[in-house]
Protein backbone atom coordinates (compact mmCIF):
# COMPACT_ATOMS: atom_id res chain seq x y z
CA UNK A 1 0.00 0.00 0.00
CA UNK A 2 1.10 3.53 -1.47
CA UNK A 3 2.35 5.89 2.05
CA UNK A 4 -0.22 8.49 2.12
CA UNK A 5 0.42 11.46 1.68
CA UNK A 6 1.78 13.86 3.81
CA UNK A 7 -0.81 16.68 4.99
CA UNK A 8 0.75 20.17 5.00
CA UNK A 9 -1.07 22.83 6.68
CA UNK A 10 -1.35 26.58 6.20
CA UNK A 11 1.62 28.92 7.98
CA UNK A 12 -0.88 30.32 10.26
CA UNK A 13 -3.48 27.49 10.84
CA UNK A 14 -3.11 28.07 14.53
CA UNK A 15 -4.90 31.12 13.93
CA UNK A 16 -7.56 30.24 11.92
CA UNK A 17 -8.03 27.30 14.85
CA UNK A 18 -8.31 29.84 17.90
CA UNK A 19 -10.60 31.98 15.63
CA UNK A 20 -12.36 29.01 15.15
CA UNK A 21 -12.88 28.29 18.71
CA UNK A 22 -13.59 32.11 19.48
CA UNK A 23 -16.41 32.05 17.25
CA UNK A 24 -17.64 28.68 18.08
CA UNK A 25 -18.13 29.97 21.62
CA UNK A 26 -18.97 33.38 20.64
CA UNK A 27 -22.43 31.54 18.64
CA UNK A 28 -22.95 28.44 21.09
CA UNK A 29 -22.20 29.54 23.96
CA UNK A 30 -22.24 33.11 24.49
CA UNK A 31 -24.23 32.85 28.22
CA UNK A 32 -21.21 31.46 29.58
CA UNK A 33 -19.10 34.48 28.66
CA UNK A 34 -18.54 37.54 30.94
CA UNK A 35 -18.56 40.84 29.95
CA UNK A 36 -14.51 40.74 30.31
CA UNK A 37 -14.68 37.82 27.95
CA UNK A 38 -16.61 39.39 25.61
CA UNK A 39 -14.42 42.42 26.01
CA UNK A 40 -11.45 40.63 25.15
CA UNK A 41 -12.60 38.80 22.12
CA UNK A 42 -13.55 42.10 20.31
CA UNK A 43 -10.26 43.61 21.56
CA UNK A 44 -8.29 40.21 19.99
CA UNK A 45 -10.54 40.58 16.46
CA UNK A 46 -9.41 44.69 16.63
CA UNK A 47 -5.57 43.64 16.81
CA UNK A 48 -3.22 43.24 13.20
CA UNK A 49 -3.17 39.72 11.72
CA UNK A 50 0.87 39.85 13.24
CA UNK A 51 0.09 40.65 16.87
CA UNK A 52 -2.66 38.08 16.55
CA UNK A 53 -0.66 35.36 15.43
CA UNK A 54 2.02 36.42 18.14
CA UNK A 55 -0.56 35.82 21.03
CA UNK A 56 -1.81 32.76 20.33
CA UNK A 57 1.63 31.79 19.19
CA UNK A 58 2.40 32.68 23.30
CA UNK A 59 -0.49 31.32 24.05
CA UNK A 60 0.22 27.75 22.39
CA UNK A 61 3.59 27.88 25.13
CA UNK A 62 4.08 27.18 28.44
CA UNK A 63 4.51 29.30 31.05
CA UNK A 64 3.29 33.36 30.67
CA UNK A 65 6.98 34.90 30.79
CA UNK A 66 9.18 34.68 27.18
CA UNK A 67 12.05 35.76 25.95
CA UNK A 68 11.13 38.01 23.00
CA UNK A 69 14.29 37.57 21.06
CA UNK A 70 13.97 33.73 20.88
CA UNK A 71 10.77 33.81 18.63
CA UNK A 72 11.33 33.04 15.54
CA UNK A 73 7.96 32.84 13.07
CA UNK A 74 8.56 33.22 9.65
CA UNK A 75 4.77 34.27 9.04
CA UNK A 76 4.91 37.31 11.35
CA UNK A 77 6.66 39.94 9.56
CA UNK A 78 7.36 42.15 12.66
CA UNK A 79 7.81 40.45 15.83
CA UNK A 80 8.75 43.27 17.73
CA UNK A 81 6.48 45.46 16.73
CA UNK A 82 3.61 43.04 17.30
CA UNK A 83 4.61 42.53 21.01
CA UNK A 84 4.72 46.51 21.37
CA UNK A 85 0.64 46.24 19.69
CA UNK A 86 -0.34 43.61 22.02
CA UNK A 87 1.90 46.08 25.01
CA UNK A 88 -0.38 49.11 24.17
CA UNK A 89 -3.82 46.78 24.09
CA UNK A 90 -2.51 45.79 27.53
CA UNK A 91 -2.55 41.81 26.88
CA UNK A 92 0.95 42.23 27.19
CA UNK A 93 3.79 43.77 29.73
CA UNK A 94 7.10 44.34 29.23
CA UNK A 95 7.76 44.84 32.19
CA UNK A 96 7.54 41.55 34.32
CA UNK A 97 7.39 41.28 38.19
CA UNK A 98 9.91 39.65 40.37
CA UNK A 99 9.21 36.37 40.05
CA UNK A 100 11.56 33.55 40.34
CA UNK A 101 10.14 31.81 37.28
CA UNK A 102 12.20 34.39 34.81
CA UNK A 103 15.30 32.53 35.61
CA UNK A 104 13.62 29.48 34.40
CA UNK A 105 14.22 31.27 31.39
CA UNK A 106 17.55 31.33 31.02
CA UNK A 107 20.39 28.36 30.43
CA UNK A 108 22.79 27.60 33.41
CA UNK A 109 26.12 28.66 31.27
CA UNK A 110 23.78 32.25 30.53
CA UNK A 111 23.08 32.76 34.33
CA UNK A 112 26.63 32.45 34.74
CA UNK A 113 27.31 35.07 32.73
CA UNK A 114 24.99 37.22 34.12
CA UNK A 115 26.01 36.76 37.42
CA UNK A 116 30.06 36.44 36.84
CA UNK A 117 30.78 36.77 40.63
CA UNK A 118 28.70 33.59 41.62
CA UNK A 119 30.28 30.37 41.18
CA UNK A 120 27.38 27.86 39.70
CA UNK A 121 29.94 25.37 38.08
CA UNK A 122 29.17 22.66 40.53
CA UNK A 123 25.39 22.91 40.56
CA UNK A 124 22.86 21.84 38.70
CA UNK A 125 20.56 24.25 36.47
CA UNK A 126 17.54 23.92 39.46
CA UNK A 127 19.98 24.74 42.56
CA UNK A 128 21.25 28.07 40.71
CA UNK A 129 17.27 28.76 40.50
CA UNK A 130 16.43 27.50 44.00
CA UNK A 131 19.42 29.79 45.03
CA UNK A 132 18.75 33.06 43.14
CA UNK A 133 14.54 32.56 44.25
CA UNK A 134 15.59 32.55 47.74
CA UNK A 135 18.01 35.18 47.95
CA UNK A 136 15.09 37.68 45.69
CA UNK A 137 17.51 40.14 45.22
CA UNK A 138 15.49 43.00 43.18
CA UNK A 139 18.87 44.03 41.28
CA UNK A 140 19.35 39.89 40.15
CA UNK A 141 15.66 40.56 38.22
CA UNK A 142 17.15 44.22 37.14
CA UNK A 143 19.95 42.46 35.58
CA UNK A 144 17.47 39.43 33.44
CA UNK A 145 15.31 42.42 32.63
CA UNK A 146 18.25 44.95 30.98
CA UNK A 147 19.73 41.14 29.85
CA UNK A 148 16.69 40.41 27.33
CA UNK A 149 13.51 41.99 26.43
CA UNK A 150 11.24 39.82 28.60
CA UNK A 151 7.24 39.23 27.51
CA UNK A 152 4.83 39.11 29.89
CA UNK A 153 1.61 37.61 29.15
CA UNK A 154 -1.62 38.72 30.69
CA UNK A 155 -4.74 37.17 29.97
CA UNK A 156 -2.90 33.63 30.04
CA UNK A 157 -6.37 33.03 32.97
CA UNK A 158 -8.83 34.59 30.79
CA UNK A 159 -7.89 32.35 27.31
CA UNK A 160 -7.26 28.98 29.59
CA UNK A 161 -11.15 29.94 30.41
CA UNK A 162 -11.87 30.70 26.68
CA UNK A 163 -10.12 26.99 26.01
CA UNK A 164 -12.06 25.58 28.69
CA UNK A 165 -15.42 26.37 26.80
CA UNK A 166 -14.74 25.06 24.08
CA UNK A 167 -12.50 22.12 25.33
CA UNK A 168 -14.48 21.23 28.66
CA UNK A 169 -11.92 20.50 30.77
CA UNK A 170 -8.58 22.46 31.38
CA UNK A 171 -6.05 20.10 29.71
CA UNK A 172 -7.76 20.92 26.25
CA UNK A 173 -4.80 21.46 23.80
CA UNK A 174 -4.75 23.60 20.67
CA UNK A 175 -3.32 20.87 19.23
CA UNK A 176 -5.95 18.83 19.30
CA UNK A 177 -6.92 20.25 16.03
CA UNK A 178 -3.47 19.58 14.42
CA UNK A 179 -3.96 15.65 15.24
CA UNK A 180 -7.59 16.12 13.37
CA UNK A 181 -6.34 17.55 10.31
CA UNK A 182 -3.32 15.52 9.35
CA UNK A 183 -5.02 12.40 10.20
CA UNK A 184 -3.70 11.17 12.91
CA UNK A 185 -7.19 10.91 14.37
CA UNK A 186 -10.01 9.66 12.52
CA UNK A 187 -13.24 11.01 14.45
CA UNK A 188 -16.76 9.64 13.73
CA UNK A 189 -18.74 11.97 11.43
CA UNK A 190 -20.38 14.84 12.98
CA UNK A 191 -22.13 16.00 10.65
CA UNK A 192 -25.75 16.99 11.42
CA UNK A 193 -25.19 17.06 15.07
CA UNK A 194 -25.97 20.17 17.31
CA UNK A 195 -23.20 20.75 19.80
CA UNK A 196 -24.51 22.18 23.05
CA UNK A 197 -22.40 23.89 25.31
CA UNK A 198 -20.80 21.99 27.88
CA UNK A 199 -21.84 24.15 30.76
CA UNK A 200 -25.55 25.38 31.81
CA UNK A 201 -25.10 28.60 33.29
CA UNK A 202 -22.02 31.13 34.04
CA UNK A 203 -21.77 30.56 37.47
CA UNK A 204 -21.20 26.56 36.58
CA UNK A 205 -18.80 27.42 34.12
CA UNK A 206 -16.74 29.34 36.41
CA UNK A 207 -16.85 26.89 39.23
CA UNK A 208 -15.09 24.69 37.49
CA UNK A 209 -12.81 27.19 36.22
CA UNK A 210 -11.98 27.88 40.21
CA UNK A 211 -11.67 23.95 40.59
CA UNK A 212 -8.65 23.93 38.30
CA UNK A 213 -7.48 26.75 39.31
CA UNK A 214 -7.38 25.19 42.66
CA UNK A 215 -6.11 21.92 41.99
CA UNK A 216 -2.76 23.78 40.31
CA UNK A 217 -2.27 25.87 43.25
CA UNK A 218 -2.91 23.12 45.73
CA UNK A 219 0.03 20.95 43.58
CA UNK A 220 2.32 24.04 43.21
CA UNK A 221 2.03 24.31 47.15
CA UNK A 222 2.49 20.98 48.20
CA UNK A 223 5.99 20.55 48.04
CA UNK A 224 6.70 24.04 49.45
CA UNK A 225 4.58 24.09 52.50
CA UNK A 226 3.62 22.61 55.59
CA UNK A 227 0.78 20.30 55.93
CA UNK A 228 -0.58 22.98 58.54
CA UNK A 229 0.10 25.76 56.23
CA UNK A 230 -2.27 23.80 53.25
CA UNK A 231 -5.01 23.71 56.24
CA UNK A 232 -4.59 27.48 56.27
CA UNK A 233 -4.54 27.93 53.00
CA UNK A 234 -7.93 25.73 52.45
CA UNK A 235 -9.51 26.38 55.48
CA UNK A 236 -11.51 29.49 54.11
CA UNK A 237 -12.70 28.30 50.99
CA UNK A 238 -17.03 27.21 50.82
CA UNK A 239 -16.26 24.52 48.52
CA UNK A 240 -19.92 23.35 48.39
CA UNK A 241 -20.15 26.56 46.41
CA UNK A 242 -18.04 25.16 43.90
CA UNK A 243 -19.60 21.29 43.97
CA UNK A 244 -23.38 22.76 43.52
CA UNK A 245 -23.39 22.02 39.93
CA UNK A 246 -23.16 18.28 37.65
CA UNK A 247 -20.14 19.06 35.75
CA UNK A 248 -18.01 20.68 38.89
CA UNK A 249 -18.54 17.39 40.82
CA UNK A 250 -16.64 15.79 38.85
CA UNK A 251 -13.85 17.56 39.26
CA UNK A 252 -14.55 18.60 42.63
CA UNK A 253 -14.45 14.66 43.42
CA UNK A 254 -10.94 14.37 42.14
CA UNK A 255 -9.65 16.93 44.07
CA UNK A 256 -11.14 16.53 47.43
CA UNK A 257 -9.71 12.98 47.30
CA UNK A 258 -6.47 14.31 46.43
CA UNK A 259 -6.50 17.00 49.43
CA UNK A 260 -8.24 14.55 51.77
CA UNK A 261 -5.11 11.49 51.01
CA UNK A 262 -2.63 14.61 51.90
CA UNK A 263 -3.89 15.27 55.05
CA UNK A 264 -4.41 11.68 56.54
CA UNK A 265 -0.81 11.01 55.66
CA UNK A 266 -0.18 14.46 56.98
CA UNK A 267 -1.62 13.32 60.41
CA UNK A 268 -4.12 15.84 59.94
CA UNK A 269 -7.18 13.53 60.61
CA UNK A 270 -9.91 16.10 61.34
CA UNK A 271 -8.47 18.17 57.77
CA UNK A 272 -8.69 14.50 55.95
CA UNK A 273 -12.56 13.74 57.26
CA UNK A 274 -13.84 17.51 56.04
CA UNK A 275 -12.44 16.74 51.96
CA UNK A 276 -13.57 13.31 52.31
CA UNK A 277 -16.60 14.06 53.38
CA UNK A 278 -17.24 16.28 50.49
CA UNK A 279 -16.13 13.95 47.71
CA UNK A 280 -19.24 11.12 45.82
CA UNK A 281 -16.91 8.67 45.38
CA UNK A 282 -14.91 5.67 46.20
CA UNK A 283 -12.51 5.80 48.04
CA UNK A 284 -13.96 8.28 50.11
CA UNK A 285 -16.11 6.89 52.25
CA UNK A 286 -13.66 3.96 53.04
CA UNK A 287 -11.09 6.32 54.05
CA UNK A 288 -13.71 8.25 56.47
CA UNK A 289 -14.37 4.77 57.69
CA UNK A 290 -11.27 3.81 58.74
CA UNK A 291 -10.08 7.01 60.00
CA UNK A 292 -13.00 6.90 62.11
CA UNK A 293 -12.13 3.44 63.09
CA UNK A 294 -8.48 5.23 64.09
CA UNK A 295 -10.12 7.46 66.33
CA UNK A 296 -12.00 4.78 68.26
CA UNK A 297 -15.38 5.98 66.81
CA UNK A 298 -16.90 2.74 66.05
CA UNK A 299 -20.39 3.98 65.89
CA UNK A 300 -19.84 6.14 63.52
CA UNK A 301 -17.61 4.18 61.18
CA UNK A 302 -20.10 1.15 61.18
CA UNK A 303 -23.02 3.14 60.06
CA UNK A 304 -21.83 4.54 57.25
CA UNK A 305 -20.25 0.98 56.45
CA UNK A 306 -24.02 0.13 56.65
CA UNK A 307 -24.16 3.09 54.18
CA UNK A 308 -21.63 2.33 51.65
CA UNK A 309 -23.00 -1.21 51.66
CA UNK A 310 -26.87 -0.66 50.59
CA UNK A 311 -25.68 2.32 48.36
CA UNK A 312 -22.31 1.63 46.74
CA UNK A 313 -20.33 3.63 44.62
CA UNK A 314 -18.78 0.42 43.20
CA UNK A 315 -17.72 -2.90 43.52
CA UNK A 316 -14.64 -2.46 45.35
CA UNK A 317 -16.64 -0.16 48.11
CA UNK A 318 -19.29 -2.63 48.20
CA UNK A 319 -16.97 -5.82 49.07
CA UNK A 320 -15.13 -3.29 51.64
CA UNK A 321 -18.18 -2.34 53.48
CA UNK A 322 -19.46 -6.19 53.64
CA UNK A 323 -16.11 -7.49 54.78
CA UNK A 324 -16.06 -4.41 57.38
CA UNK A 325 -19.54 -5.22 58.82
CA UNK A 326 -19.17 -8.60 58.81
CA UNK A 327 -15.58 -7.78 60.20
CA UNK A 328 -13.34 -10.34 59.04
CA UNK A 329 -10.32 -8.46 59.13
CA UNK A 330 -9.24 -4.85 59.20
CA UNK A 331 -7.83 -5.87 56.08
CA UNK A 332 -9.65 -5.09 52.61
CA UNK A 333 -10.89 -7.57 50.34
CA UNK A 334 -11.11 -10.34 52.64
CA UNK A 335 -13.70 -12.15 50.47
CA UNK A 336 -11.30 -11.54 47.37
CA UNK A 337 -8.60 -13.85 49.06
CA UNK A 338 -11.09 -16.21 49.99
CA UNK A 339 -12.24 -16.44 46.10
CA UNK A 340 -8.38 -17.20 45.56
CA UNK A 341 -7.92 -19.99 48.08
CA UNK A 342 -11.53 -22.12 46.74
CA UNK A 343 -10.05 -21.82 42.93
CA UNK A 344 -8.69 -24.44 40.67
CA UNK A 345 -4.84 -24.87 39.79
CA UNK A 346 -3.07 -25.81 37.38
CA UNK A 347 0.99 -26.85 37.13
CA UNK A 348 3.23 -25.50 34.79
CA UNK A 349 6.49 -26.78 34.39
CA UNK A 350 9.62 -25.43 33.36
CA UNK A 351 8.57 -21.63 33.28
CA UNK A 352 10.77 -19.51 31.28
CA UNK A 353 10.25 -15.65 30.67
CA UNK A 354 6.93 -14.24 29.67
CA UNK A 355 4.10 -13.56 31.79
CA UNK A 356 1.54 -16.29 33.77
CA UNK A 357 -0.87 -15.41 31.48
CA UNK A 358 1.39 -16.20 28.41
CA UNK A 359 2.07 -19.69 29.78
CA UNK A 360 -1.59 -20.34 30.91
CA UNK A 361 -2.54 -19.86 27.58
CA UNK A 362 0.23 -22.45 26.30
CA UNK A 363 -1.27 -25.03 29.08
CA UNK A 364 -4.70 -25.02 27.47
CA UNK A 365 -3.04 -24.58 23.89
CA UNK A 366 -1.57 -28.17 24.56
CA UNK A 367 -4.71 -29.42 25.77
CA UNK A 368 -6.29 -28.63 21.85
CA UNK A 369 -8.13 -24.99 22.86
CA UNK A 370 -7.88 -21.68 21.47
CA UNK A 371 -7.43 -18.52 23.15
CA UNK A 372 -6.64 -15.42 23.54
CA UNK A 373 -5.36 -12.93 26.32
CA UNK A 374 -8.81 -10.60 26.11
CA UNK A 375 -9.04 -8.87 29.49
CA UNK A 376 -11.14 -6.00 29.34
CA UNK A 377 -10.11 -5.30 25.33
CA UNK A 378 -12.94 -8.41 24.23
CA UNK A 379 -15.56 -6.92 26.59
CA UNK A 380 -15.27 -3.35 25.92
CA UNK A 381 -14.79 -3.74 21.88
CA UNK A 382 -17.83 -5.78 22.10
CA UNK A 383 -19.91 -2.82 24.29
CA UNK A 384 -18.26 -0.35 21.49
CA UNK A 385 -19.27 -2.28 18.29
CA UNK A 386 -23.24 -3.09 20.19
CA UNK A 387 -24.21 0.19 21.30
CA UNK A 388 -22.05 2.08 18.46
CA UNK A 389 -25.10 4.18 18.19
CA UNK A 390 -25.80 4.96 21.38
CA UNK A 391 -22.36 6.12 21.62
CA UNK A 392 -22.16 8.23 18.82
CA UNK A 393 -25.98 8.82 17.76
CA UNK A 394 -27.08 12.47 17.14
CA UNK A 395 -30.12 12.26 19.79
CA UNK A 396 -28.07 12.06 22.78
CA UNK A 397 -26.57 15.15 22.27
CA UNK A 398 -23.78 15.09 24.68
CA UNK A 399 -21.11 16.51 22.10
CA UNK A 400 -20.04 19.95 22.88
CA UNK A 401 -17.27 20.11 19.78
CA UNK A 402 -15.83 18.66 16.44
CA UNK A 403 -13.03 17.29 18.08
CA UNK A 404 -14.92 15.53 21.13
CA UNK A 405 -13.66 11.48 20.91
CA UNK A 406 -16.68 10.50 22.74
CA UNK A 407 -19.86 11.76 24.42
CA UNK A 408 -19.25 14.17 27.51
CA UNK A 409 -21.50 11.68 29.98
CA UNK A 410 -19.64 8.15 29.43
CA UNK A 411 -17.64 8.09 32.70
CA UNK A 412 -20.54 9.16 35.13
CA UNK A 413 -24.15 7.67 35.75
CA UNK A 414 -25.89 9.96 33.93
CA UNK A 415 -25.15 7.46 30.59
CA UNK A 416 -27.06 5.01 31.46
CA UNK A 417 -30.03 6.85 33.04
CA UNK A 418 -30.18 9.39 29.99
CA UNK A 419 -30.21 6.30 27.50
CA UNK A 420 -31.96 3.38 29.19
CA UNK A 421 -34.31 2.47 27.27
CA UNK A 422 -32.31 2.77 24.22
CA UNK A 423 -29.99 0.51 25.35
CA UNK A 424 -32.85 -1.93 26.26
CA UNK A 425 -34.20 -1.17 22.38
CA UNK A 426 -30.75 -1.95 20.95
CA UNK A 427 -30.48 -5.25 22.99
CA UNK A 428 -33.73 -6.54 22.26
CA UNK A 429 -33.49 -6.28 18.46
CA UNK A 430 -30.49 -9.13 19.02
CA UNK A 431 -33.42 -11.84 18.95
CA UNK A 432 -30.50 -14.93 18.24
CA UNK A 433 -26.64 -15.06 18.58
CA UNK A 434 -26.74 -15.27 14.52
CA UNK A 435 -28.34 -11.55 14.82
CA UNK A 436 -25.96 -10.32 17.19
CA UNK A 437 -23.00 -11.29 15.79
CA UNK A 438 -23.84 -9.72 12.03
CA UNK A 439 -24.08 -6.32 13.87
CA UNK A 440 -21.08 -6.90 15.75
CA UNK A 441 -19.20 -7.57 11.83
CA UNK A 442 -21.41 -4.94 10.49
CA UNK A 443 -20.53 -2.25 12.46
CA UNK A 444 -16.44 -3.11 13.23
CA UNK A 445 -16.28 -3.05 9.16
CA UNK A 446 -18.38 -0.29 8.47
CA UNK A 447 -16.66 1.64 11.60
CA UNK A 448 -12.87 0.23 11.23
CA UNK A 449 -10.46 2.79 12.48
CA UNK A 450 -12.99 5.71 14.03
CA UNK A 451 -11.85 6.58 16.86
CA UNK A 452 -14.19 5.27 19.80
CA UNK A 453 -13.21 4.93 23.41
CA UNK A 454 -13.82 1.41 23.97
CA UNK A 455 -13.20 -0.07 21.31
CA UNK A 456 -9.62 -1.48 20.02
CA UNK A 457 -9.38 -1.63 15.92
CA UNK A 458 -7.37 -5.44 16.18
CA UNK A 459 -7.80 -8.01 13.42
CA UNK A 460 -8.07 -10.35 16.19
CA UNK A 461 -10.93 -8.77 17.82
CA UNK A 462 -13.45 -10.18 15.63
CA UNK A 463 -12.16 -13.68 15.60
CA UNK A 464 -12.57 -13.36 19.63
CA UNK A 465 -16.58 -11.74 19.30
CA UNK A 466 -17.28 -14.43 17.22
CA UNK A 467 -16.16 -17.07 19.32
CA UNK A 468 -17.45 -15.77 21.81
CA UNK A 469 -20.56 -14.79 20.85
CA UNK A 470 -21.15 -18.23 19.10
CA UNK A 471 -20.60 -19.79 22.69
CA UNK A 472 -22.00 -17.58 25.53
CA UNK A 473 -25.84 -17.94 26.47
CA UNK A 474 -27.12 -14.13 24.61
CA UNK A 475 -28.86 -13.53 27.65
CA UNK A 476 -26.41 -13.30 29.50
CA UNK A 477 -24.29 -11.60 27.07
CA UNK A 478 -26.94 -8.70 26.91
CA UNK A 479 -26.69 -8.50 30.83
CA UNK A 480 -23.08 -7.54 30.81
CA UNK A 481 -23.62 -5.20 28.06
CA UNK A 482 -26.30 -3.49 30.11
CA UNK A 483 -24.47 -3.87 33.14
CA UNK A 484 -21.34 -2.37 31.69
CA UNK A 485 -23.68 0.38 30.73
CA UNK A 486 -24.80 1.15 34.12
CA UNK A 487 -21.78 2.33 35.47
CA UNK A 488 -19.00 2.37 32.19
CA UNK A 489 -15.69 3.64 34.03
CA UNK A 490 -15.19 1.21 36.68
CA UNK A 491 -17.50 -1.52 35.18
CA UNK A 492 -15.48 -1.58 31.85
CA UNK A 493 -12.42 -3.02 33.64
CA UNK A 494 -11.51 -5.95 36.19
CA UNK A 495 -12.64 -9.12 32.89
CA UNK A 496 -11.14 -12.33 33.21
CA UNK A 497 -7.17 -12.53 31.86
CA UNK A 498 -8.27 -15.55 29.04
CA UNK A 499 -11.13 -16.64 27.24
CA UNK A 500 -10.55 -20.48 25.88
CA UNK A 501 -12.52 -22.18 23.81
CA UNK A 502 -12.80 -25.27 21.94
CA UNK A 503 -15.52 -26.68 19.74
CA UNK A 504 -18.87 -25.91 22.06
CA UNK A 505 -16.91 -25.40 24.96
CA UNK A 506 -15.24 -22.07 26.63
CA UNK A 507 -14.13 -20.76 29.57
CA UNK A 508 -13.18 -17.17 31.01
CA UNK A 509 -10.06 -17.35 33.30
CA UNK A 510 -9.03 -14.92 35.72
CA UNK A 511 -4.94 -15.50 35.89
CA UNK A 512 -3.33 -15.56 39.66
CA UNK A 513 -0.17 -16.35 40.28
CA UNK A 514 1.11 -17.49 43.98
CA UNK A 515 1.43 -13.51 45.33
CA UNK A 516 -1.17 -12.29 43.32
CA UNK A 517 -4.22 -10.75 44.68
CA UNK A 518 -8.03 -10.22 43.74
CA UNK A 519 -9.19 -6.60 42.78
CA UNK A 520 -12.62 -6.10 44.17
CA UNK A 521 -13.99 -5.59 40.44
CA UNK A 522 -12.43 -8.58 39.32
CA UNK A 523 -14.39 -10.41 41.69
CA UNK A 524 -17.63 -8.66 41.22
CA UNK A 525 -16.94 -9.93 37.32
CA UNK A 526 -16.44 -13.62 38.29
CA UNK A 527 -19.68 -13.54 40.44
CA UNK A 528 -21.71 -11.61 37.77
CA UNK A 529 -20.74 -13.98 35.09
CA UNK A 530 -21.32 -17.27 37.12
CA UNK A 531 -25.05 -15.59 38.00
CA UNK A 532 -25.59 -15.42 34.42
CA UNK A 533 -24.35 -19.04 33.52
CA UNK A 534 -20.85 -17.63 31.77
CA UNK A 535 -18.41 -20.03 32.95
CA UNK A 536 -15.83 -18.29 34.82
CA UNK A 537 -13.44 -18.76 37.52
CA UNK A 538 -10.01 -17.66 38.59
CA UNK A 539 -7.24 -19.88 37.97
CA UNK A 540 -4.48 -20.16 40.29
CA UNK A 541 -1.14 -21.17 38.41
CA UNK A 542 2.02 -23.20 40.05
CA UNK A 543 5.12 -22.92 38.90
CA UNK A 544 7.29 -25.76 39.14
CA UNK A 545 10.77 -26.04 38.03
Amino acid sequence: MADQEKIILPPKYYLDYFKYLLTFISEGSSHLLSEDDESFIALFESLSEDAQCLLVRMMNRKGEYFRLEKFSYEEIENIPLAAQELVEAELASLDPPNDFVLFTLFTKSELHQLYPGRDFSKKYKEDVIMELAEENDAEDYEVLRSAQTIVHLLVQEQIEYLKLLFFGHAHGMMTEFVIRDIGNVKLENMEGVTFTPWFDTLEEAKSVFELYKWDRTIRHALPVLLPEEIAELTGSVNWSVYLNHPKSRKIGDKFMLRVGEYFEKSGLLEEALTYYSLARKHPARERRIRIHEKLDELDTARELAEVAFESPFNASEKIFAKDYLEKKSKRNYRSTTAKINTSPEIIIEDPIGHRVEHHALNYYDALGYQGTHSENYLWRGFFGLVFWEELFGKAQANFHNPLQRMPSDLHTEAFYLNRKSDLDKQLKTFRSKKQLLHWVNQIYVNKQGINNPMVGWHESLPVALEACISRLPLKGMKAVLLEMAKNVKDNSTGFPDLFIWKDSDYHFYEIKSPNDHLSAQQLFWIDFFEEQKIKADILRVKYQN
